[in-house]
């Protein structure tokens, strides 16, 4: 073999041994990146701890949302009138088979009016993530994305059925900007509760208006703020992207507002006049007033239990600053509590 030949030979098995080192690198790089990514965007559902509890004379019983597909195969449960119907408080055990339907849950960033549910496309600027409007968003479904039950109540005469004052949604550890598992805590400023009877929406909670990311702050590297006050002058708004700029903007907007994306993908805005939108104004993330959710007027004569059922949503909006990136994947506890109208408690 000639000279030039061996040495042509020995440079292309060193550039093919190069190439082959810059693939495997470049394999690394991309599931590093992406690893990076994807730890910040989403809470499994064993971050979540649910109860319920209720009133004397008082029953309810779980399901999954009737229009879904896990509703019809367990349907059938509410013809016992029997075990099924619990009296007592309750912690949702996601591994059990009454709440089997939500054990693949992974809390990611949605938009909602806490009745359509929409998965933004987020974009990353510096230390922000927007919304991006220039692309389709995904429909989020129910108990994946976002968590959504169906709960029904029976007693032996009509009343209302109320979500009590002390119901709460409780970040379980400290909300810190210096530590890594205090910022994700801090994603319960971006938590949203709904409930629904029907197609109408009767309550839309925001648990945590005193946490605040503001992600413009401190030369776009964000700065955590953990005392907001639920004030309406206070002018909270969200980060939003000025299409055809680099620009990102903070919009108007207060505590006692819910802001998110409708549809038609352009913001949108459910205030707190003339609607039952409940900000935690004491920052203890409680309800803070008794809401109304149903009417038991349904008769099941045969039994002779009066009952009527309502829709339950819990989001992460990710309309909100709160939601992006590193202030994800937070742990939170949520109590609901549910009581009779007109009936005196302890």
């Amino acid at each position: 073999m000639k000279k030039s030949q061996e040495l042509s030979r020995k440079t292309w098995k060193m550039l093919a041994k190069n190439l082959i080192i810059l693939a495997v690198l470049g394999v690394v790089a991309f599931v590093g990146v992406m690893s990076w990514f994807t730890q910040s965007t989403k809470a499994e559902a064993d971050g979540i701890s649910v109860k319920t509890e209720v009133s004397d004379g008082l029953e309810y019983y779980i399901v999954a949302p009737s229009d879904s597909d896990q509703y019809s195969a367990i349907n059938k449960k509410l013809e016992d009138k029997g075990e099924s119907w619990h009296r007592n408080s309750l912690t949702f055990d996601f591994k059990q088979s009454e709440f089997k339907f939500m054990e693949d849950l992974f809390l990611c960033e949605v938009t909602s009016d806490g009745k359509t549910f929409m998965i933004p496309k987020l974009l990353q600027y510096g230390e922000i993530a927007y919304v991006d409007t220039s692309t389709d968003f995904e429909n989020a479904d129910a108990n994946e994305n976002y968590m959504s039950f169906d709960i029904y109540f029976r007693t032996k005469s009509k009343y209302d059925v109320m979500m009590k004052s002390d119901s709460s949604i409780v970040p379980t550890g400290e909300i810190d900007p210096n530590t890594e598992d205090g910022v994700k805590n801090a994603a319960i400023g971006a938590v949203r509760l709904a409930t629904l009877n029907g197609s109408n929406r009767q309550l839309l909670w925001i648990p945590g208006p005193c946490v605040w990311f503001d992600g413009l702050a401190n030369n776009k590297e964000g700065k955590l703020m953990t005392q907001v006050p639920a004030t309406e002058d206070f002018g909270k708004g969200s980060v939003y992207h000025i299409e055809g700029t680099d620009t990102l903007q903070y919009t108007g907007g207060n505590t006692s507002t819910h802001e998110y994306y409708n549809d038609s993908k352009m913001r949108d805005t459910i205030r707190s006049n003339g609607t039952n939108v409940i900000a935690s104004t004491a920052g203890d993330y409680k309800l803070g007033k008794d809401v109304s959710m149903i009417t038991l007027d349904k008769e099941d004569s045969v039994n002779g239990y009066y009952y009527n059922y309502a829709r339950i949503n819990l989001w992460i909006e990710g309309e909100d600053a709160e939601a992006r990136l590193k202030c994800v994947g937070g742990k939170f506890n949520m109590t609901l509590k549910f009581g009779l109208k007109g009936i005196n408690e302890d």
